[in-house]
């Protein structure tokens, strides 16, 4: 009796630590993440980082560019290139220089792209890249009501306001001589109208978007411009430098997508009115 009562104890012994073993073995399985949030970190792996572009321009140039009260760019071009990077999936730094700093930080390589109302020509395509014209402008002639002034050819012998490294500083340069005392250079289109309001010059040769805008907005009267038709046309260009060909191509497709899609003529009416 004495036997059977041991053997079994013995057996119970050993069916509690089969018991112990079997439980301390068992492991937790980890937790499935929700379908949601695989599919989440899925797009997030397989999602290619947005690349980066800083684009320089000189916000004084109304209404291409300029600055809103808070001192942040705002015009036409910045919608623009703010609309082909959203076609792109690009993100854009907007950076406000000064108009020698664009075509400085486009050739040293600190920015990647400039839009300033910078017309294609041949002495500058030979430094940098254009894009296909985006914008046709040309030069106006502004004078106080009965100047003489009547064309181009008439501004010799006054003084002529111009910005400078401009389309119009080249064309009253190539008339009057580079070194003629009577051009007088302005960083800054709105100085220069200025001092045409304040007689220090008796004429200014700037392009007709900001001209036409200027006086809309900041009317003078007994001031006209003249549209001398041999003063040729002209296009704008968006300008990178001269190693980065893809992305010039890159910024073409951009454009037409944008123009393509109706938004170019959106943008133009906003600021131009209907789209020529």
């Amino acid at each position: 009796m004495k036997l059977l009562k041991h053997a079994g104890v013995v057996f119970l012994i050993i069916i509690m630590g089969l018991l112990a073993v079997a439980c301390g073995g068992k492991t937790e399985q980890p937790t499935s993440a929700p379908a949601e949030k695989k599919d989440e970190q899925a797009q997030s792996a397989s999602a290619p980082e947005k690349k980066t572009y800083k684009v320089v321009m000189h916000a004084e140039f109304p209404p291409f560019e300029y600055l809103d009260p808070s001192g942040k760019p705002v015009g036409f071009e910045v919608d623009l290139i703010n609309e082909m990077a959203k076609e792109m999936g690009w993100n854009i730094e907007i950076k406000n220089t000064s108009w020698d700093g664009v075509f400085e930080e486009i050739g040293s390589g600190k920015a990647e792209l400039a839009i300033s109302g910078i017309t294609i020509k041949p002495d500058r395509e030979k430094l940098y890249l254009f894009s296909e014209p985006y914008f046709q402008a040309k030069q106006l002639i502004l004078v106080p009501e009965g100047s003489p002034i009547k064309s181009l050819q008439d501004i010799k012998g006054h003084k002529v306001g111009v910005m400078t490294s401009t389309t119009g500083a080249l064309i009253v340069s190539d008339l009057l001589g580079k070194a003629n005392k009577d051009i007088l250079q302005y960083d800054e289109m709105p100085s220069m109208v200025e001092d045409l309001y304040n007689k220090r010059v008796d004429v200014v040769v700037a392009d007709n978007a900001f001209l036409m805008e200027h006086m809309k907005k900041n009317p003078k009267p007994g001031y006209v411009t003249i549209d001398d038709p041999n003063i040729p046309k002209e296009n704008y260009g968006i300008m990178a430098n001269k190693k980065d060909t893809e992305l010039i191509k890159q910024v073409n497709e951009a454009l037409k997508k944008v123009k393509d899609s109706g938004k170019y003529d959106e943008i133009y009416k906003k600021y131009f009115g209907e789209v020529k």
